[in-house]
């Protein structure tokens, strides 16, 4: 492993949305760990912020615990335990409290690791990078709109704390100078059409801009459901 960090600058953004009266998504970041991560939480009487909240405090005291030297096969282990104990709190949390009954959430995250990119996911919040175009890293855990008989929204086939154990999916990618990874809620992607976010990104404009006008881009659609995006770029000299 490389002595020197690669650089990265990063921006996050949410939004409650217009027709929700509380935000379930959270994100955060850990820089001197290069770790980012974003929640979609779900649950009545606003349990699924509380899934959400759970799960990104155990995955960052998770991380915390990352060796400064450590190789990609044990940031993968550490993204995988983190996961499985991000999953645990959640769990027993909604069997310990009758409120928060059935309460779980998404998770996308990903650290920078000697040149790699490891990133973990479960639901259908996703990770896309930008680089000349716009790539879904992520597979959503998720029927879509059009497998379902009744042709109701995507209904999630996996989250974070419905279940005693989970399996996320996990992948290693290299990532390049000036390369952009965006992980954002579904407030997003499920209203705004990956042609325009591509043009957004593509834009060259900084960080915070590309971030507001993704949000905007949401809002105008609709506002329907609570919005999220985190931007890391990849900045050039290594």
């Amino acid at each position: 492993m490389s002595d020197t960090p690669i650089r990265l600058e990063s921006f996050g953004i949410t939004h409650v949305g217009y027709v929700r009266s509380n935000n379930e998504d959270v994100f955060g970041t850990l820089d001197d760990k290069q770790f980012y991560i974003l929640a979609d939480g779900m649950g009545g009487h606003k349990a699924g912020e509380v899934a959400s909240s759970h799960a990104l405090q155990s995955m960052c005291e998770s991380v915390h615990t990352m060796d400064q030297h450590c190789s990609i096969e044990d940031a993968c282990q550490l993204i995988r335990k983190a996961i499985a104990g991000a999953n645990a709190k959640v769990f027993n949390a909604a069997q310990q409290h009758p409120d928060y009954a059935g309460m779980g959430t998404t998770l996308c995250c990903f650290l920078v690791v000697d040149g790699s990119l490891i990133y973990g996911h479960v639901g259908d919040s996703r990770l896309y990078r930008f680089r000349n175009d716009l790539e879904q890293l992520t597979i959503d855990h998720c029927l879509a709109e059009g497998d379902l008989p009744t042709r109701k929204r995507n209904v999630i086939t996996r989250a974070i704390g419905n279940l005693p154990t989970i399996l996320p999916d996990l992948g290693v990618i290299p990532i390049h100078p000036n390369d952009v990874y965006m992980l954002c809620s579904d407030g997003l992607s499920d209203y705004v059409k990956e042609a325009k976010i591509a043009k957004i990104l593509s834009s060259g404009l900084p960080l915070q801009e590309i971030g507001n006008k993704l949000i905007e881009a949401a809002l105008d659609k609709g506002g329907k459901d609570n919005i999220t995006l985190l931007l890391v770029k990849v900045l050039t000299g290594f």
